[in-house]
This record gives structure tokens, sequence and C-alpha cells, in this order.
């Protein structure tokens, strides 16, 4: 199973289970202990609203306030519901037995009882829960949304973790050459084509900084299956295969350089009336730095010695340029970088 269909099936599970945990909650105010088989069906709920929102309504409502996109998706998912019902009323007309109960009745008498609002009411309530943690979890990362909600971040902490940086060549003339608008546009759609690369390289965004995006793993996943070498190629072979929309959209091709390094850093909560996760420390500093040297070298992608020694079989599908040292500013220390490569992938 590839990355992208984990993070499918993941983002499925994690509808159902969020809807039959806001279910569950509501129902304790209630005072009424809720059935296994009534959990299970909210649950199913939660996993027909992932089913919708993944495959359904996808991109469609991007475009829109966040407001109006969970208002859209949370009508449109309860509008789907009911149609469900008339499906299930259509199949069986004369009698039809409600959630929750074992008693049937006839169409026209389910929605004559208050019972059936305060069901319907519920529905909207959990699906629209459902579809803003999610969406939250979305916007903020995986891995940054559950130590916000495990309180990791609280007091600052010291992991490993790889870096990667990319910067696009030549922004400043691309911007002036596109304009404003078409240059923002430009930016959405080139990050819009990553993400297939970041999630099969199971890497998290962490942040965006007008032309240049900052990937982060723990340690383990980056260099895992060399995850952290592969995600700038699978990145530029995306662009490769939209080559033609691009030029033709935007007349130009984007080029990326990179910096890659790893090691220990700092991780922390910052800020008070907004609040993030910032990574510090000689990674980010020296990735930095390394960044810029690849604008001087006019190479692709540059690499510290540091991170290829945790991945000794990185020669077998990467080629490996001559070292290069670099000074860090405000050390007394250097930093080992090499030029890499991907070899040609046979046919």
């Amino acid at each position: 199973m590839n990355a992208i269909t984990r993070y499918k099936l993941r983002k499925l599970v994690k509808y159902a289970l969020v809807a039959a945990f806001v279910a569950w909650v509501l129902t304790l105010f209630s005072g009424v202990v809720m059935p296994m088989a009534v959990l299970g069906s909210w649950m199913l709920l939660g996993l027909w609203t992932g089913v919708l929102e993944e495959y359904f309504f996808g991109r469609r409502f991007r475009a829109l306030a966040i407001p109006l996109q969970f208002l859209g998706k949370a009508l449109l998912v309860n509008l789907f519901t009911v149609l469900l019902i008339g499906l299930a009323w259509l199949w069986d007309s004369d009698r039809f037995t409600m959630m929750a109960s074992d008693t049937p009745y006839r169409m026209h008498e389910i929605f004559g009882m208050a019972q059936f609002y305060r069901l319907a009411l519920r529905v909207v309530v959990v699906t629209s829960i459902a579809i803003l943690v999610v969406q939250v979890e979305e916007w903020m990362g995986r891995r940054t949304f559950m130590g916000f909600l495990l309180g990791r971040y609280e007091r600052p902490k010291r992991e490993e973790r790889v870096v990667l940086t990319m910067d696009l060549v030549a922004s400043t003339e691309i911007s002036e050459r596109l304009g404003d608008l078409r240059y923002y546009r430009f930016l959405n759609h080139v990050y819009s084509l990553m993400t297939d690369a970041v999630l099969r390289n199971e890497a998290d965004i962490h942040k965006y900084v007008g032309d240049e995006v900052i990937f982060t793993w723990p340690m383990r996943i980056g260099t895992r299956q060399l995850n952290c070498l592969d995600l700038y190629f699978d990145i530029m072979a995306r662009f490769a295969e939209h080559e033609n929309d691009l030029k033709r959209e935007y007349g130009l091709m984007p080029q990326f350089r990179a910096g890659l390094h790893g090691g220990r850093v700092l991780s922390a909560q910052v800020g008070h009336i907004k609040r993030t996760v910032d990574l510090s420390g000689d990674v980010m500093n020296s990735v930095s730095r390394m960044l810029g040297l690849a604008k001087t070298m006019k190479v692709d992608l540059l690499v510290s010695a540091e991170l290829l020694e945790r991945m000794p079989d990185a020669g077998k599908r990467f080629r490996i340029g001559p070292q290069h040292t670099l000074p860090v500013k405000g050390k007394r220390r250097e930093v080992r970088v090499h030029e890499l490569e991907r070899f040609a992938l046979e046919p």
C-alpha cells in the first residue's frame, strides 16, 4: 500500500472516529447510554462524510472563504444523506425503520415526528464538527496537530529531524513577468502539484515563506527508504508531467534549488495571540546557508555529508558529487555538503 492510499484511508478513519466521538459526547449530555450498534451507525455517517469530502467534493470548495467551505460541505453531506434516506424509502416505501428504533413507520409519519428533526439536527452538528476538525488537522499538519492536542510543544523539545528547504529560481523575474495576481495563482498551482510527492515521501510541510517552502521529517521517517532524498526529485518529476499545462497557462516551468540537512533541532510553540510550532537550532541555520551556496554554485540540490552518513544506501540510487565545506554563520565549525543527482529510473 503506497503512502497516498494510506493517507486517504487515514483520513476516512479520522472522519469516522471524530463523528462517533462527537455523537457519543452529545448523547452523554442527554443522559442516555448509546448502544454499540448506534455508535457504529455514527461511525458509518463519519465514513460517508469522508468519502464525500475526499472523492466527490475534492477541491471544488477551496476557492471559497473558509466559513463558506464548511457550510457548503456540511449542507451537501446532509443533502446526500437525506437522498439516501429517500432511496431507502423508495426501495420499501410502505414502512420504514428509523435508526435506533425497532418500530417501522410510514414515511409521512417520520417527517411529522419531532424525533426525526432532532436526529437531523444532530447529524448536521456531528458532520459539521467532523469536517471542521479534520480540515484544521490538515491545515496544521497531522504531527503538529497531535502535538498541540497532547501539549508536546508547551515546553521546548529537542528532537532529531530532517529539514529540506526549496526556493523558486528567478522568483523576482517571474513575479514581474506574471504580475501579482497571476504570480500568486502560479505559486498555488505549483504547491498543489507537490502534494502527491509530499504524501508519497511522508513529509510534513513546516511552512511556506513566499516562494520558499520548508519540509521536515522525524529523522527515522526521513531517512527510511531515502524519503528525504527522493522528495526533491519527485517534485521536479511532477512538474515535468505537467509541463504542457504550466507553459500554456503561465509560459514557464518552475525550477527550484534546495538544501537538505538533518540533526537535532529545538521544537517549541511560539506566540500568544497567534500560536505556531517553530524549529530552531544549528540545523535550521545550516540548511539556510546551504540553500545560499546552492544558488551561488547554481546547483539543484545540496545535501549535508552528516545526513548522507545516516543513509549508507544512498549511493545505489543517487550520484553523490564532490564534497564542499560551508562555514556556518556565528559558529566555529563547518558543514560538509555534496551535490546530489538521482540516477534515471529504469523504464
